[in-house]
């Protein structure tokens, strides 16, 4: 019979049954072990010299039929040509990364086996494997590649296809990692004063700090930042309302999952008509939704959001009236609450009335918040629900403040038990001293859109006072009250020609509709945003996955460009004039949709990165994932906010006469562009040793 040799746990030479041997013996006899023979280890070692030198002749082959590209130095991984073959198409090119075998403790470095034969060799391992139970660990490969991204090829079109190999050629440069500068850390250029992107400050419109007499701040998400167990938490108390008070079975108890960090983001809208969760464009299209916990078609949403006209755009009135923007922290919960009750009724086929759905869950995370419970919950274990500020910057930032002649005021909806707690853990016992003018439940944004008159709180018993208001102290602690009252009680307004001029007051808040839009709109007053996420997302984008996501997507669309270009060239006529009407024949339709297919691909990988179900909260595709642009929220906080940034103690690394300019980029979301390339640093770089690469790289990937 065939004998196969393996090795085997002692180390030693034995048969084993794998390729039909004879099976060892068992019992108290030891396993037979045969030592090869000198002639058999000298046979072997010529036919594995004769394999690798036959081997490496390939490959040398496949790097000059490849159009020349010299290998990288080191244990950079080769091209190997595809062989071709009469009875079936060639194998695409794949990399070969290096690996290391080590002898009794030696380790000497190789190239491995090509992908095919390390198929047939891990197979072999596989039937080579003892049959008592052992099983040795695996070992992976420290240089592990993944595939290639190849890119289609014009079946007629010559022009064409030099453009598609040259960008195949950067796309496996970037994929390897050999386009060092590119691939390099994108923030590392454009630091303002050593200060990191996650921590800068991003200027919609010119905004002098040197010239605001009044900084003020909201509190929740402001001021303080929360733990993610606090969002637990209120999922937590709006489940139990939702059976205690509106009578939902029981098993919603033990069987709803809890809340999900990873399901939705601030900035989606849910539908009350129907209950979807859905993610809107800046031109109000939806371009994701979920039911439950499985996304809708595209088709079922373009058909339930189809307009009169069949524009696909809701009419605002309808849009008003069915869709519910979710713009802050808070909001998530309900997003997820929602969506985990909707999956529930889905998997048990109990019919529901979705509206009712949606209103009981949103009345639910509300009683959370009304009824006192999630701020007892937070006031009784402040250390475990409170982001810490161990260096006193948010302190810092307020004495700075004070000592630059700014007036500060805190306008917030909490109640001053509340905030008196936090700011107390978050400040100290002074934290009044801090502020000029400080207005608790003052009902935002019912704040800005009334006039109701101030009542004064005691600071010993919480408890509201009769006596009417006719200035705002210091120290004194306030509620309800209007913005047109504050302005005209503290001052602060510059009324001209029966106007009033709000251009001096900064105010800052997490929430865009509730905190900021109408003091802007209505009083002029210049707004911050604090967004979380920015820090959250930029922190992505540092990611070694996102940016050659990101770098490939771009290198794509730029290619699909070219692509067209060079189509036009093709219908050129003997007088040299271009006729840029001729419709594409099928074959260039076909290489586009191609393309497209490799770009939504690359767009999908990208935006998993940030968000799985929506990606980022700044951008949104759209067309089907053919292109993206900002979303409603991106275009909102661009519209409605003069500068946003992650913290609000960020504003402590500037000047408080520090000058904020606008940045000018073509599309739309700032911090997704300002801290990456500049064609100006390129020139800077341009006879430096790494700048070698910008002779093949499009102008658009710079940006």
């Amino acid at each position: 019979r065939p004998q196969h040799v393996a090795l085997s746990r002692t180390g030693g030479w034995a048969r084993g049954p794998a390729m039909g041997g004879v099976a060892p013996r068992h019992g108290p006899c030891p396993r037979r072990r045969y030592a090869p023979s000198g002639l058999v280890v000298l046979a072997s070692a010529l036919l594995i010299a004769c394999l690798l030198l036959a081997t490496k002749s390939l490959s040398s082959a496949s790097v000059g039929a490849a159009g020349g590209v010299a290998p990288r130095r080191g244990t950079e991984a080769l091209l190997r040509a595809a062989p071709t073959s009469s009875t079936g198409p060639a194998r695409p090119r794949l990399g070969r990364p290096p690996c290391t075998k080590g002898r009794r403790g030696a380790t000497t470095q190789r190239w491995c086996a090509p992908p095919e034969d390390a198929e047939v060799l891990a197979q072999v391992a596989v039937d080579n494997a003892p049959r008592d139970g052992f099983r040795s660990p695996p070992r992976e490969s420290a240089n592990k590649q993944a595939p290639l991204l190849m890119l289609p090829r014009h079946p007629s079109n010559s022009q064409v296809n030099e453009v598609l190999e040259r960008t195949e050629t950067l796309v496996h440069r970037i994929q390897r990692g050999q386009v060092s500068e590119l691939l390099k850390n994108p923030s590392g250029q454009s630091r303002e004063g050593g200060i990191d992107p996650e921590d800068r400050v991003y200027a919609n419109s010119y905004v002098d700090l040197g010239a605001a007499e009044v900084v003020g701040f909201d509190y929740d998400y402001t001021l303080v930042s929360y733990k993610p167990v606090l969002l637990e938490r209120i999922y937590e108390m709006a489940r139990r309302h939702l059976v205690d008070n509106n009578r939902y079975p029981t098993e919603l108890l033990t069987e709803l999952q809890g809340y999900d960090p990873t399901f939705a983001i601030r900035g989606v809208a849910v539908d009350v008509e129907s209950a979807w969760i859905c993610a809107l464009t800046n031109r109000y299209r939806v371009s994701v939704a979920f039911y439950g916990r499985e996304r809708v078609s595209p088709e079922v949403v373009s058909d339930m959001y189809k307009s009169e006209f069949g524009a696909g755009i809701l009419p605002p009135e309808e849009r008003r009236r069915r869709m519910r923007p979710l713009n802050d922290l808070f909001s998530t919960v309900e997003a997820c609450l929602l969506a985990d009750l909707v999956q529930w009724f889905k998997d048990r086929d109990i019919a529901f009335d979705a509206r009712s759905v949606v209103e009981d869950v949103l009345s639910a995370v509300g009683h959370a918040h009304t009824s006192g419970d999630m701020h007892r919950a937070v006031a009784e274990d402040l250390d475990h629900f409170l982001e810490p500020d161990e260096e006193r910057r948010l302190r810092h930032l307020l004495e700075s403040l004070k000592a630059s002649g700014r007036k500060t005021m805190l306008v917030s909806n909490s109640a001053f038990w509340y905030v008196d707690a936090g700011m107390k853990h978050k400040v100290g016992e002074d934290w009044r001293t801090l502020f000029d003018v400080v207005v608790v439940s003052a009902g935002k944004p019912a704040f800005y859109t009334q006039k109701r008159p101030f009542r004064e709180v005691s600071k010993n018993t919480g408890r509201i006072k009769f006596k009417p208001i006719t200035e705002l102290k210091p120290y004194n602690v306030y509620c309800q009250g209007s913005i047109g009252e504050l302005m005209s009680l503290t001052g602060w307004a510059k009324e001209a020609d029966g106007h009033v001029d709000g251009s001096k007051v900064i105010y800052l808040g997490d929430s865009l509709f509730a905190d900021l839009v109408e003091a802007r709109r209505l009083y002029g007053w210049t707004t911050g945003a604090i967004i979380s996420e920015v820090a959250d997302e930029i922190g992505v984008q540092r990611r070694r996955e996102w940016k050659e996501a990101w770098h490939v997507l771009q290198a794509l669309v730029h290619c699909i460009q070219m692509c067209q270009e060079e189509f036009h060239a093709e219908q050129q006529s003997e007088n040299g004039v271009v006729n840029r009407q001729v419709p594409h024949t099928k074959a260039n339709r076909a290489l586009l949709d191609s393309l497209e297919a490799l770009a939504l691909e690359m767009r999908s990988k990208k935006d998993a990165v940030m968000n799985q179900n929506f990606g980022s909260i700044f951008r949104t595709s759209k067309d089907d994932g053919r292109t993206d642009k900002p979303s409603l929220f991106g275009r909102s906080l661009q519209r409605y906010v003069d500068f946003y940034t992650s913290r609000v103690e960020n504003l402590r690394l500037y000047s408080t006469d520090h000058r904020f300019y606008p940045c000018h980029t073509r599309i739309g979301v700032l911090h997704e562009f300002t801290h990456m390339r500049d064609p100006i640093l390129e020139l800077m770089y341009e006879d430096s040793d790494d700048s070698c690469w910008l002779d093949d790289m499009p102008s658009d990937l710079m940006m």
